[in-house]
């Protein structure tokens, strides 16, 4: 895919010949027309094509928060595209031939910030208000601008969010409401830490535990 930088011809869209314009915010490019494939079903196209469409829907419930997590790193590329990129190498496992999510490898952000060791997410008093527990392992006190994280609940397999805009310092709690937590329930969680000044992140904070109630 060649990208148009000047010519008689400038940008164009659409098919001309065996050339394929178009543009992508604001660049514009100009492909050859696909080859034909003799046989788009082998084992291994079957498969390639499964796993794509697998983790692209996985994720599509977040875009709106990957758009935050990934936006600094995506380049030219849309942020959940990135997300799905990298997530398509890093979770997606062939287990006899068909495409499995591992949740435990999924990557949610990427960034410059330095993330925390660990945050904990649950509700000791049972009454709607969650503590965010953020902590080193070294016990060192780090000051941070803001938090995201994210809740995936395997049982009924959906997404929770929350973007947390308070400044704080590890090993100090921050409170947060509206969390959709619930016992007995099968949770990953996933976090990052986040400056709502530059819009930076950090990569994923490399544990995360969530517990429903106390």
């Amino acid at each position: 895919m060649g990208t148009i930088k000047q010519g008689i011809l400038g940008g164009f869209s659409g098919k001309v010949g065996t050339v394929v314009g178009s543009s992508w915010k604001g660049i514009s490019y100009m492909r050859g027309q696909a080859a034909h494939v003799k046989n788009p079903r082998t084992a291994a196209q079957t498969y390639n094509r499964a796993a794509f469409q697998l983790i692209s829907d996985t994720l599509r419930p977040i875009i709106p928060t990957l758009r935050m997590t990934f936006a600094k790193s995506a380049g030219k590329m849309s942020a959940y595209n990135k997300a799905v990129q990298i997530n398509y190498k890093e979770a997606v496992s062939n287990q006899a031939g068909q495409p499995v999510i591992d949740f435990s490898q999924l990557i949610l952000s990427k960034g410059t910030l330095k993330p925390f060791d660990y945050l904990k997410i649950n509700d000791m008093s049972q009454d709607g208000n969650y503590y965010l527990y953020p902590k080193n392992n070294d016990n060192s006190s780090v000051d941070y601008e803001g938090l995201i994280f994210f809740i995936y609940d395997k049982d009924t397999d959906t997404w929770f969010s929350q973007v947390v805009n308070k400044h704080f310092k590890t090993g100090y709690m921050v409170d947060s409401y509206g969390i959709p937590l619930y016992e007995d329930r099968d949770y990953f969680g996933y976090a990052c830490a986040y400056d709502p000044a530059t819009g930076e992140v950090s990569n994923p904070v490399p544990v995360v535990s969530v517990i429903a109630g106390a």
